[in-house]
């Protein structure tokens, strides 16, 4: 279990690097930002996507399930978000998996 704990963390940590990533972008954007400007109304919806994202991971990390459950649940976040590396994807499974074998 310590395993998808840490699985948790390493998920959280990057989701978070990457939110202050966009409102880095976002507070460093050139003004004047027109209100059709598509690349800084795709950053708005990256920055909202992250913030539900760490929302879910944060309810996800508070549940006391058993290790097939939490490792259930941790490929399914795993396969949903958008804002994980592949790579980042793999070293988190293969930490979990460690867990099991």
């Amino acid at each position: 279990m310590a395993s998808v704990n840490s699985a948790w963390a390493m998920i959280h940590q990057h989701l978070q690097e990457e939110s202050h990533r966009v409102h880095s972008e976002i507070r460093n954007y050139p003004a004047p930002i027109p209100a059709c400007d598509a690349q800084y109304s795709y950053l708005l919806e990256e920055r909202e996507a992250l913030s539900s994202e760490l929302v879910r991971v944060r309810e996800l990390m508070k549940k006391d399930t058993d290790s097939k459950d939490a490792r259930s649940s941790v490929d399914a976040f795993l396969d949903f978000s958008n804002y994980l590396s592949d790579s980042a994807k793999r070293e988190i499974r293969s930490l979990v998996d460690n867990e099991i074998q």
